[in-house]
């Protein structure tokens, strides 16, 4: 939403077919050049932002866009077709992304007071191994989440998760 301000710009951004849709927090510091490989594929641009480039990257190569992708990131891809859901975080780690796994669904975010927000969360107790790392380290560090059943992603991480709540697969970094 900074690069594109307009309604174009605005998420979450869908493919003209309405088979991918993102909601992308970041910035990608290379998208003009990912830009102009996917407009030599054919893909059309509605919108000037990088959030854009990010949703055709991935709805055209996949999982496999990410290693490519350079910036500061969280963001969530769902397939409708697949339906599956796409997380990833960038490759530092600069941008959180928290998960919430219940047996209703999940719940995920990049900020963690959005996933307490959230109906689910309330009840939680405090995860006893996060809370001993706090108190050791002054953080949480990923994958933990200070609640029960909450989470974050490793930095240069990529999860997906069906509807039935299976990963594909658990967790894999984007880089070896």
């Amino acid at each position: 939403a900074i690069l594109d301000l307009s309604p174009n710009g605005h998420q979450p951004m869908a493919t003209p077919d309405g088979r991918h849709v993102l909601v992308f927090n970041g910035e990608l510091y290379n998208f003009t050049e990912l830009r102009a490989r996917l407009a030599a594929h054919g893909v059309r641009f509605r919108s000037t932002g990088d959030a854009e480039v990010v949703l055709h990257a991935l709805a055209t190569w996949g999982h496999d866009a990410l290693a490519d992708f350079n910036g500061m990131f969280a963001l969530a891809l769902w397939d409708a077709r697949t339906r599956r859901l796409l997380l990833a975080r960038d490759h530092v780690g600069i941008k959180p992304l928290y998960y919430l796994t219940r047996p209703e669904g999940l719940v995920f975010a990049s900020q963690y007071d959005q996933i307490l927000a959230h109906p689910w969360s309330a009840g939680l107790a405090v995860d006893q191994a996060a809370l001993g790392l706090y108190l050791r380290l002054a953080f949480v560090p990923a994958p933990y989440g200070i609640l029960r059943d909450t989470h974050m992603l490793e930095p240069g991480a990529w999860m997906e998760v069906d509807v039935a709540g299976r990963r594909y697969p658990a967790v894999v970094s984007l880089r070896p």
